[in-house]
């Protein structure tokens, strides 16, 4: 699928034409087919995604992304397990269990066959978001991948290397560094010496110039060269002890120091390429990288990927990107890039339309090559589908297919990052894509999928069913919005397809459900996921915009254009009325995360970018332009979610995505004041923050972060105490968090590692069904929320003190129970009470109030 990508020097935006959208708006979609897969719109535009993470995730103060300052956070999560007065701070009973996809892979752009393994059935594969994998089998018809370790600190995989002549020495780089919008930045070079069973980090690649490792080849002497795109051609001559830039710019003749590729011949000539929406250059050396020859073929490219021929010494292959996003040209060496041959452009075919650009002008992001180990007239191209040429480039013959309308042949998943030859064999090779692994054979004739249990799915949101158990939708980028139905580790089927990203499942009613593509572009289904229809309305908002349902008023809120929201006013019909809200509070910024009020009728907050919250009373009905109400002020730091506490309007929790910043955040007092409750978490992103729900007091929470997830089981200000709550888990960037009250079911969604459960033990003095206990019964006057449903609750010399404002007007019921959920008292409440514990054994008790209608407004915990 198209991809979104931002050149360094700023963001350039292309259009493609509302067209591509609005010709298939009333279009009804079944659930599955790559036909209909490839039928989504075509990107529609470049847009600010990946300039959004930044902003999400960058250290205000310095506006970089430091995240080698989760090594520090790793280390910090290991000490918590030696530390007993650590031991009760998470949340107790969270226990992970991995739900897949099974049977769906995710973007794997590094794939080696292991030259320890003398049969070369065992293979590596590294996920760009998932960590470093192997198989031991891969011809096995279900191969067997297994995870070498989840909680390493990142888990960015980009390249795999091993040396030629001592193959249990094994590198690996981390950082995709295309710009891509949903590229994780790195953390350096990993080695392992005993075959992968161990690895470690290399300590001097722990830095800035290591943030993104295209590259790494080693030759047959040990010497190891890495392309980074921010400091040029690295090459290390003690096993990656110590590191120098041997060509970038001012060094080698190199014009700049993003480096893209680079190989080593059979005769041991290094040849290595530089540009990434950047002057692209070729040059070879004969030293091991002390001097440098420029062989660049004549014309003006950007990114060059390279291919030598392991049969002819002298013979290479290079791809290049052209002025533009497309691929400009091909050319070929027979001698070593003293003059090179013009090869024609393969003739592809795309959703029944023929183009001379296999990449789909995405050229920077997909590009691959590979030569025939035996014969150096083989050679294949990789973009969005793999040429073929047997004449040395002169002729090409399409070999897959993603996209329908061109006839039959083998379909595997759009965008190929990698093919790799099995070492001495011209018909067996593994190509890594968007979609996973697959192999073939016959040189292409046909493929199989290797992805059964390789589960490296990067998902942005999910959503949980209301009734049905196994029941769950996830948006996963490139691989749409997967429907989980299977118990445990299982398969997926596609929902719907192009991006998947928020997504919904009416909590009222399963049948209705919600997901979306990019920007504001929807698929609806009020069939309980049977058919969907299109509901594409505009390309505003984030790439992968923010949203949430209203379960009571039927209607879906997200981003907008700056000082918007969205609002979708129908869905439940599958309709497509919408409009943007023009908000004044908003002072011109963006949405970064919405929440619909779990008390408030149609209330919905909304965080925004430049770190402010605001809220919108009659969200549902109101005409622009309105003020909106600020709880809390701009800040320095993107809001990235909200949390509200059932049954009490005041208690709001939110948090803040970007590194040095204080993360998370308390009110009480529904914004007067603010508490910073970051308390001992790490400095790095949080993505997301939900109530412990079983907790009726709201002083427990769990926290979805770039190291998985965290918890606390005590809200209290700058002592708050966090603890890793990753039994099961990974340390995987975390970005959302569902809960089903019914069997007390959390999901948590990630963006690497597909998507985990738990299910949480029932909860002592707790809420049974939190999402039932509470309702929207505050009255609103002149939105304003009245106070008369607030009680305060004091206890001395065991007396319980409950005093209000509360006029008489409305009938309350008190209840106080223990901790073990024993009633010892019961009353009518107005404006206030008193409760005698003398003679009741000293622990905690519970204070309930319920209002007229048996619905729980207030609770508090306290200790006899």
């Amino acid at each position: 699928m198209k991809k979104i990508k931002i050149a360094a020097a700023g963001m350039v935006c292309l259009a493609a034409g509302w067209f591509a959208f609005s010709k298939i708006s009333n279009q009804k979609i079944p659930l599955k087919s790559s036909e209909v897969f490839e039928k989504v719109p075509l990107q529609d535009r470049m847009d600010l995604a990946m300039e959004h993470e930044r902003l999400m995730t960058m250290d205000p103060s310095s506006g970089k992304m430091p995240r080698e300052r989760l090594l520090s956070a790793r280390s910090y999560q290991l000490q918590q397990f030696d530390d007993q007065s650590m031991i009760n701070a998470p949340v107790t009973g969270v226990s992970w269990v991995q739900r897949g996809p099974n049977n769906v892979g995710g973007r794997t752009r590094a794939l080696i066959y292991d030259l320890n393994d003398a049969t070369r059935k065992k293979v590596w594969a590294g996920g760009v978001g998932g960590g470093i994998w192997f198989c031991n089998d891969i011809t096995l018809a279900a191969p067997v991948w297994t995870k070498v370790n989840d909680l390493a600190p990142n888990l960015a995989v980009t390249t795999i290397a091993q040396h030629p002549t001592t193959p249990l020495t094994m590198y690996y780089g981390t950082g995709e560094g295309w710009f891509n919008t949903d590229a994780i930045q790195g953390m350096g070079i990993w080695k392992s010496t005993n075959g992968g069973t161990t690895w470690a980090q290399l300590a001097a690649t722990n830095n800035s110039n290591f943030y993104f490792v295209q590259k790494i080849a080693v030759k047959s002497t040990g010497v190891v060269f890495a392309s980074t795109r921010n400091a040029g051609l690295q090459r290390s001559l003690d096993g990656g002890v110590t590191w120098t830039k041997v060509l970038g710019a001012a060094v080698g003749g190199g014009s700049n120091d993003r480096a893209a590729d680079v190989e080593i011949a059979s005769d041991g000539t290094v040849y290595a390429s530089l540009g990434i929406f950047s002057t692209g250059q070729i040059f070879k050396s004969v030293n091991d990288g002390t001097t440098w020859t420029n062989i660049t073929p004549a014309g003006t490219w950007q990114r060059i990927e390279l291919a030598t021929s392991p049969s002819t010494t002298a013979r290479v292959y290079a791809l290049l990107q052209g002025t533009g996003n497309g691929i400009g040209g091909l050319r070929r060496t027979d001698n070593a890039g003293v003059t090179w041959t013009n090869l024609p452009l393969p003739s592809w075919c795309d959703q029944g339309v023929v183009s001379a650009d296999f990449t789909r002008t995405q050229c920077w992001y997909d590009l691959i090559c590979a030569v025939d180990p035996l014969n150096s007239n083989n050679v294949f191209i990789g973009g969005v589908d793999i040429m073929k040429s047997t004449t040395a480039g002169a002729a090409w013959t399409q070999v897959t297919q993603w996209s329908s309308g061109c006839g039959v042949l083998p379909s595997i998943h759009a965008d190929i990052h990698a093919i790799t030859f099995k070492p001495a064999s011209s018909t067996e090779f593994i190509t890594g894509t968007d979609g996973g692994i697959y192999r073939t054979t016959n040189t292409g004739v046909a493929f199989t999928a290797r992805n059964t249990g390789y589960n490296v799915t990067q998902f942005y949101a999910s959503a949980i069913h209301p009734t049905t158990v196994n029941y769950f939708l996830a948006g996963a980028q490139d691989n749409g919005t997967q429907k989980f139905t299977l118990a445990g580790l299982g398969n997926t089927t596609m929902a719907t397809g192009g991006d998947g990203a928020f997504c919904h499942i009416d909590k009222t009613n399963g049948n209705i459900q919600i997901s979306s593509y990019v920007f504001n572009n929807y698929w609806v289904s009020i069939d309980g996921g049977v058919t969907w229809n299109t509901r594409f309305f505009a390309n505003t908002g984030q790439f992968i915009n923010p949203t949430d349902y209203d379960n009571t008023a039927d209607k879906l809120y997200g981003g907008a254009p700056a000082g918007n929201y969205f609002r979708w006013t129908d869905p439940a019909t599958a309709g497509g009325t919408a409009a943007y809200v023009n908000v004044t509070n908003f002072a011109g910024s963006s949405i970064t995360h919405v929440k619909v009020s779990p008390n408030v009728a149609n209330r919905v907050y909304f965080g925004l970018a430049n770190g402010s919250i605001v809220y919108v009373n009659t969200a549902a009905t109101v005409a622009s332009p309105t003020a909106g109400v600020i709880i809390k002020p701009a800040f320095a730091g993107t809001v990235s979610s909200i949390a509200v506490q059932p049954g009490n309007e005041n208690h709001v929790l939110v948090t803040y995505s970007n590194y040095g910043v204080n993360s998370v955040w308390e009110t009480l007092n529904g914004g007067t004041t603010w508490t910073s409750v970051e308390g001992n978490l790490p400095d790095m992103p949080i993505r997301y923050i939900m109530y412990d729900p079983r907790n009726a007091l709201g002083d427990q929470a769990l926290v979805a972060t770039e190291l998985g997830v965290w918890s606390t089981d005590n809200l209290n200000g700058a002592a708050t105490v966090w603890g890793a709550t990753n039994t099961g888990f990974a340390n995987v960037r975390t970005d959302m968090l569902q809960y089903r009250c019914s069997d007390r079911t959390i999901s948590a969604a990630t963006h690497g590692r597909g998507m985990f459960t738990a299910v949480l033990p029932a909860f002592v003095g707790g809420l049974a069904c939190p999402d039932n206990a509470f309702s929207r019964t505050e009255p609103v006057v002149n939105n304003t929320p009245q106070d008369k449903n607030k009680f305060d609750v004091l206890i001395q010399a065991q007396n319980i003190y409950i005093t209000s404002t509360n006029n008489g007007s409305e009938n309350f019921r008190l209840v106080v129970a223990d901790g073990n959920g024993r009633i010892v008292n019961r009353s009518q409440l107005t404006q206030r009470a008193t409760v005698n514990l003398a003679g009741q054994a000293r622990g905690v008790y519970f204070v309930n109030i319920y209002n007229a209608e048996n619905k729980l407004v207030q609770s508090k915990r306290i200790v006899n």
